[in-house]
């Protein structure tokens, strides 16, 4: 049964039947009920087929959601689907993404094809208020010994769901910081997320939180603890922070107005920082595409304050995102003379537009233009020293560096299945002697994204 659907489901991505649905997610059974309450209907041909569709939908949600008597059942949803009544229901999933990029810059060798994903997943619940999901990459890099190597496993996660005010979820998964780093990669109008949610937002640790939401999803909330402060702090010489405590609300205050499309959000994250590693242990910046880095981490110790803002707009085929990161780390202990220093800081910013173009067919999928303007820069607040500012990871005064990036492209999404993405990136970082372009100069860096996902 379940292979009859995936193939089903292989046959209808590549015929194109599939855009309707993702484009125009109205179920097939909601469609029938319209036309039972009197909406008209084209043609009668068209009325019969609909109604057909429709009654063998309906059927085959009543099999899913049956009793236990019926057994255990495999059905086609958003994903293949395993239910047995309501008892258990896994969901299986997979999501591979083929990119081809070039860049202007000469500094680093960059391949021209990457997968930039291969991943495999299940979710689903127990009982519908126990609910899992667990996630793998399947292809991993080669870490040299001694180095730190990043886990293949991205969510590993249990949710406790029978209050929705105050539900409980533990495991592996984002911490609540950052409106683009909290926004899928499947899901994303941008190949590549800005440079501050890689850079400074914490991503995925191991730990509990408490999450809930009131006023009919008005105002949404989520506190936890977690080990470290995520993937985006580590690499292969950087051990990143320790326990952090990490929270965020949004809410939608403009809905009695009229503007329920309006999202505001804000979020903090407090981390322990050591300095026990004999390599820096502070935040680092790098390019977009190549992964260059123009600004290297400094020696820390104490703690790691983050804290962000931002705006989440849509209103039919446009929509518009910001966001504002601001996070320090603190240099106790780490001048050459064992003295306090002043804190490093780091700072970002985005503002993002989409607009979704009208289709003359709808088995067409759907096409949207998108870009975004961003900075992300490193500097250290100011200190009693008058010397100069140097790029010393021990120095007083860190002599600053940034870098401004303007990103264009263009998504169709062809079907539920099936996406495209192509994306023109222009960068340039502030201080000359740390760019990978001679003179500082502004380069450009051209990605094309394929991605299946079932």
């Amino acid at each position: 049964m379940l292979k009859q659907l995936l193939v089903g489901a292989v046959i209808t991505a590549l015929v194109g039947g599939g855009a309707d649905a993702e484009a125009f997610p109205m179920a097939a059974g909601e469609r029938a009920v319209r036309a039972e309450a009197g909406a008209p209907a084209p043609s009668k041909v068209r009325k019969k087929k609909s109604k057909k569709k429709a009654n063998k939908r309906a059927a085959d949600q009543e099999q899913a959601r049956g009793d236990v008597s019926d057994g255990v059942r495999a059905v086609w949803g958003k994903h293949p689907s395993i239910r047995y009544g309501s008892v258990f229901q896994v969901d299986l999933a997979a999501t591979f993404m083929e990119d081809a990029h070039a860049s202007d810059s000469r500094a680093t060798e960059l391949s021209r094809y990457d997968l930039h994903r291969n991943r495999v997943g299940v979710s689903g619940n127990v009982f519908k208020h126990i609910e899992f999901e667990v996630e793998r990459e399947l292809t991993t890099k080669a870490v040299e010994p001694g180095k730190l190597a990043k886990s293949p496993w991205k969510d590993a996660l249990v949710n406790v769901s029978f209050v929705k005010n105050a539900q409980v979820q533990a495991g592996r998964f984002k911490i609540p910081f950052g409106l683009d780093e909290l926004t899928g990669s499947s899901h994303n109008p941008f190949i590549y997320r800005s440079v501050g949610a890689s850079s400074l937002s914490p991503g995925r640790d191991a730990g509990a939180m408490v999450h809930g939401r009131f006023l009919h999803r008005g105002l949404n909330y989520w506190a936890g603890v977690f080990d470290h402060d995520g993937d985006h702090s580590r690499s292969t010489h950087i051990a990143g922070a320790d326990q952090t405590v990490a929270g965020r609300i949004t809410g939608r205050p403009f809905r009695r107005f009229g503007a329920n499309g309006v999202e505001l959000g804000t979020a903090f994250a407090v981390s322990s920082l050591s300095d026990a590693a004999s390599e820096p242990n502070g935040l680092r910046g790098q390019t977009v595409v190549t992964g260059d880095t123009f600004f290297r981490a400094v020696y820390v110790k104490g703690q790691r304050r983050r804290w962000e803002t931002d705006l989440d707009w849509a209103a039919g085929p446009a929509s518009v995102r910001a966001e504002y990161t601001w996070t320090t780390d603190d240099r106790l202990q780490q001048g050459l003379g064992n003295q306090n220093l002043p804190d490093v800081r780091a700072r970002s910013w985005f503002v993002s537009g989409g607009w979704k173009l009208p289709v003359a067919r709808k088995r067409a999928g759907t096409v949207e233009l998108v870009g975004r303007v961003e900075r992300m820069w490193f500097d250290s607040v100011k200190g009693q020293s008058a010397d100069s500012p140097s790029r010393s990871p021990r120095a007083e005064q860190i002599l600053p560096n940034g870098d401004r990036v303007l990103t264009v492209g263009v998504n169709w999404q062809v079907n539920r299945w099936i996406k495209l993405q192509v994306n023109a990136i222009r960068e340039q970082v502030e201080d000359a002697e740390r760019s990978p372009v001679s003179n500082g100069a502004p380069f450009w860096s051209k990605a094309v994204r394929l991605q299946l996902g079932i």
